[in-house]
């Protein structure tokens, strides 16, 4: 019986799709075991849970060598060291800790300008952890926020999880193109970055003044993943982050709660890491968001008892940050809109090579269409 190209292509669909799912999922599993290479080199070194933030430093790593290249990963492994005790130890006061945020934000505002932000945006968000809550080194409760073996291993432990997926990953990837850093103009930029600005740096110090929330950092992730430059997209992309989450949250509990082993639960956390990595290759926003929460729940939870409380205060810092944003994009709309109306509509500006304007007349509309 012979095949129609019909009924070829029809059967086709669903091997090509088993096999693009097949390929993400190896991506993935290379991917998770790549980023604990350096966690289990430390960990062997030190014997210290801390360690396993240097997985979290290999994200940083990888996102931005991804989104800039060799040099930004390189850069940015360096200024991820250094400012992980300078986090550590700034957020001992609320002020102090609102002030590195602020300056963490402005960089990644101006870093737009050059479409770099997404580089570089995972330094903040990560650095908001070291500020509102310090991993724990040894046997004490709390750590010792002043200790110079601490704040030395931990400046260690975060450059050498940056700068690990920077040395190996560029060979793998010899042969894929990269897509190439989209600048933004300084009507989307400004916007861009008093939002995140304003809104992460006065939510860290509220924060700061609240010890007892023990998750404010994923509301500082919320506000730096949800604010976007120039793009109309947030409301659709704040929906699915916060369904995605409830769905996660919903996981959490059905599945993970009754577990009371600490190793079974980071056992769990990884192979929710492998499907989160697997779906964010994926168009589906919600579906990534929906395991990823159970991920990090599981990986920064350091008793079982901790998990509900994890997952109930990350959903509140979810829909926190989520309306925040949409008031702030709100508003910034609505100031571009009356501007309109005004007539005040922004002018082309014009572009510089090695600080020396280009011809205004180049520069012109007509000029940029032909």
């Amino acid at each position: 019986m012979t095949q129609t190209p019909e009924s070829a292509a029809a059967a086709g669909v669903p091997r090509a799709a088993y096999a693009t799912l097949a390929r993400r999922f190896l991506v993935a599993v290379a991917i998770v075991i790549l980023l604990n290479v350096p966690t289990a080199i430390l960990i062997a070194i030190n014997h210290e849970a801390a360690s396993t933030w240097a997985t979290a430093a290999g994200i940083v790593g990888v996102v931005a060598l991804l989104m800039g290249g060799v040099r930004v990963g390189v850069t940015t492994a360096l200024v991820l060291g250094l400012l992980t005790p300078v986090a550590i130890v700034a957020g001992q006061t609320p002020i102090t800790g609102a002030a590195l945020m602020a300056l963490m934000c402005l960089t990644v505002g101006r870093m737009s300008r050059f479409g770099l932000h997404q580089a570089t945006l995972l330094v903040p968000i990560f650095m908001a952890w070291m500020i509102l809550d310090p991993p724990t080194w040894g046997k004490r409760p709390s750590p010792d926020l002043t200790d110079s073996t601490y704040l030395t291993w931990m400046a260690v432990i975060f450059f050498v999880g940056a700068i690990f997926p920077v040395i190996v990953l560029p060979w793998a990837l010899r042969k894929v193109k990269m897509p190439a850093p989209k600048p933004h103009p300084r009507r989307e930029s400004v916007p861009y970055t008093a939002t995140i600005t304003v809104l992460a740096t006065a939510s860290t110090y509220v924060l700061l003044e609240r010890p007892q929330h023990v998750t404010g950092a994923w509301l500082i992730a919320t506000i730096l993943v949800l604010a976007q430059v120039g793009d109309v997209g947030t409301v659709r992309r704040s929906t699915a982050r916060v369904v995605g989450t409830l769905v996660g949250l919903i996981v959490v509990g059905l599945i993970i709660a009754e577990v009371q082993s600490l190793t079974w639960i980071y056992l769990i956390g990884t192979v929710f890491a492998v499907a989160a990595i697997t779906a964010k290759f994926s168009p589906h926003y919600w579906v990534y968001m929906a395991l990823i929460t159970p991920t990090v729940v599981c990986l920064n939870a350091s008793s079982s008892s901790q998990l509900p409380q994890l997952g109930e205060q990350r959903a509140l810092d979810t829909v926190i940050g989520a309306v925040l944003v949409l008031i702030a994009a709100g508003l910034t709309l609505g100031y571009a809109k009356l501007e309109e109306r005004r007539g005040h509509l922004p002018t082309v500006e014009v572009p510089a090579i090695a600080g020396t304007p280009v011809d205004p007349a180049a520069a012109s509309p007509q000029a940029v269409q032909s």
